[in-house]
């Protein structure tokens, strides 16, 4: 087996003028003083759990080569013995409960350092698996089976420089049906004015409906416009929407309503 002199590469041995191919002291090889390594493998390559978990590197070669890992397993190494375990903790593809929406590629690299080599002249080892995918967050779409709808229990309107307002203490009431759809956590209605501020004034005990059941509900909303404004020109229902895990869908928007 090869072996350095004090730790010294010996780079070429002549006689005279010819090259010598080999040196031994006894019956130990001193010269070429290389070390070499055979194989480096990935001992399980099926589809990891998306979650994460551990995988062998197994390196086979002469104990005291010397050699560097990229990727996983990254750092500076000189083989102990042979065949050599490197236990390897891999983390999760993306973040619980979707993870990523692809899979992806687990890869380690052996790249020899100093003086050793690669059995064949090789100049490094790769290996590699697929880690599983989960479904990542998916956009979509929410939709009502009717609503939501708005109309005026009263009409208290007034006018300020010729423009019609809703005036204070307008009430209007809101109804929706939703769908059960499993995407959705829960549907919720709502008034939505940008000129002034809302207050219900009366509405069921729940007015909020879970996706995994779908239904109707009525609200009734009164208004009170700030009192830095002229007046509420208009406003609008509208349902807002909660996602289950891994969806992200918008609010569903009614019309705008004017005085």
């Amino acid at each position: 087996m090869p072996s350095n002199i004090e730790n010294a590469n010996i780079s070429a041995i002549k006689l005279g003028t010819a090259d010598v191919t080999k040196g031994y002291i006894g019956h130990e090889e001193v010269y070429p003083n290389t070390r070499e390594l055979q194989t480096a493998v990935w001992t399980d390559t099926s589809t990891l759990n998306k979650t994460g978990g551990t995988r062998i590197w197994r390196v086979t070669g002469e104990p005291g080569a010397t050699y560097d890992l990229t990727g996983y397993g990254a750092g500076s190494y000189i083989l102990p013995s042979s065949p050599y375990d490197h236990s390897i903790s891999i983390g999760s593809n993306g973040s619980s409960p979707c993870y990523n929406s692809s899979t992806r590629a687990i890869t380690t690299t052996l790249t020899p350092t100093g003086s050793t080599i690669i059995t064949g002249g090789a100049a490094n080892i790769s290996g590699s698996f697929t880690q599983a995918a989960g479904t990542g967050v998916q956009s979509y779409t929410p939709t009502a089976t009717s609503g939501p709808s708005i109309t005026a229990l009263n009409n208290l309107k007034t006018t300020v420089g010729g423009t019609t307002y809703w005036a204070d203490g307008a009430t209007f009431r809101l109804t929706m049906t939703v769908p059960v759809d499993s995407r959705v956590y829960s549907y919720r209605l709502y008034l939505y004015n940008i000129y002034g501020t809302t207050t219900v004034t009366s509405h069921p005990t729940t007015p909020l409906i879970y996706g995994s059941s779908g239904g109707s509900v009525t609200v009734d909303y009164s208004i009170t416009k700030n009192s830095n404004v002229t007046g509420i020109s208009w406003v609008r229902p509208y349902i807002s929407v909660s996602d289950n895990d891994c969806w992200n869908g918008s609010n569903i928007n009614g019309s705008n309503f004017y005085p």
